[in-house]
């Protein structure tokens, strides 16, 4: 008998105004009522404030989740036939909009609810269930109505809670990986390790669909062996999906002052940079990609800033430094190598620590300066470069042959 008491006068007071006369062929006017209705039903009756013993009934919640369940399948049904009744794009996108909100606003505060304590174990499932059906909605909404779904919204809660947990498994996994390998600068994997952990620490931030997605494609290209190759890989995998962070376009001036600190001539610095450019300009690019929208892309950002410089250099007459001109002799280290070969020599050095410079291009400018090759006295920076990041099998297989001839040199000294 309580459980018809229940039926008959507390639940029909919490669907009368909304609920579906499926027999009569009548249904509510739209899904943002439907929506309405849970919203108002989980800020009044189902509040675990308002709740009363006979609400708690595991049947007569049930009831609750049963409606819950027919809800989430008539929303689709609507939404799919509301949406082809109209023609005009913004209507469309105002429509999607107004329910994703209600959605989302129900899911945070079933979020809260489910954090009281104490809580009913019968009341918990419920949130939990009801969840689940908002949830699986929502993502319905942003499957089949993508192209109108608003990704500058923030996620849901619940959705985050489960996002930041995948996250942090995701950074403690890329920590191990750079800690196991040297060839990446370190000083770089920790300016988008701390951005990816203020994502995850800030509570000021709102993460947004968009947020959220480019930071799981952020971690998705660091862990990709190819990318933590080296350094340069590193960088390149960043402009791929247009890292435009602050801290690394920072960094990206840095080294580029770096680059031509070493050079004496204007003329000198103003080559390397418009080099660097034309590697940077031909990178490929991921579309509709980006870190930060509210700034200018980081191609942008960088082209600007060489530009910026290059001006600069062209338009002022410094005192160039004046070299000590050596004879041909003492000027060059002559050796019997290929570029191919002494690129792979000095990765190694590079490697291993013996070379310790903090950033690779510099050193490579000046081995291209004091080194001589078998085939010529000018060794070209880029050549020498490009062979450094990318060795081919045949020369890995000289220099190992080469290594083993020295270690039969050393057992004979």
């Amino acid at each position: 008998m309580k459980m018809n008491s229940i039926a008959t006068k507390q639940l029909p007071l919490l669907f009368s105004q909304w609920r579906v006369n499926r027999g009569e062929g009548l249904k509510t006017s739209s899904p943002s009522m439907i929506l309405d209705k849970w919203n108002t039903m989980i800020n009044g009756k189902l509040n675990p404030l308002n709740t009363n013993d006979d609400l708690l009934d595991a049947q007569a919640l049930q009831l609750v989740i049963n409606e819950s369940e027919e809800d989430q399948q008539t929303i689709r049904s609507m939404m799919i036939e509301d949406l082809i009744e109209k023609p005009n794009v913004m209507d469309k996108e105002q429509y999607v909009k107004v329910n994703q909100t209600l959605l989302i606003r129900i899911l945070d505060k079933l979020f809260a609810y489910c954090q009281t304590s104490p809580l009913n174990e019968n009341l918990l499932l419920l949130y939990n269930t009801i969840s689940q059906h908002l949830q699986s909605t929502l993502d319905f909404v942003e499957d089949f109505f993508n192209n109108y779904f608003d990704h500058n919204e923030k996620v849901p809660e619940p959705y985050i809670s489960i996002a930041k947990e995948n996250i942090k498994k995701q950074v403690k996994q890329l920590k191990y990986t750079f800690s196991k390998q040297e060839c990446t600068d370190p000083f770089l994997t920790n300016i988008v390790l701390d951005s990816i952990q203020h994502l995850l620490g800030a509570e000021s931030i709102v993460i947004t669909y968009s947020r959220l997605s480019y930071h799981k494609m952020l971690l998705n290209e660091l862990l990709s062996r190819k990318v933590i190759q080296s350094t340069q890989s590193f960088k390149e995998a960043l402009y791929y999906i247009n890292y435009n962070e602050d801290n690394f376009v920072t960094y990206e001036y840095e080294w580029l002052k770096e680059l031509t600190k070493e050079l004496t001539t204007n003329q000198e610095k103003i080559v390397a940079l418009r080099f660097e450019q034309k590697k940077i300009n031909q990178l490929s690019l991921k579309p509709n990609c980006c870190y930060n929208p509210n700034m200018p892309s980081l191609k942008d950002q960088i082209n600007r800033w060489i530009d910026e410089e290059v001006k600069f250099l062209a338009n002022i007459q410094l005192p160039e430094k004046v070299g000590y001109k050596l004879n041909e002799n003492e000027d060059k280290i002559h050796t019997s190598l290929s570029v191919a070969k002494l690129a792979v020599l000095l990765r190694l050095l590079v490697i291993d620590k013996i070379i310790i410079n903090r950033t690779v291009a510099p050193m490579l400018r000046v081995a291209a300066k004091i080194f001589t090759t078998l085939q010529a006295d000018d060794i070209s920076f880029g050549s020498l470069e490009t062979k450094y990041h990318a060795p081919d099998k045949a020369t890995i297989n000289a220099v190992r042959d080469m290594l083993f001839k020295w270690i039969n040199i050393l057992n004979r000294l």
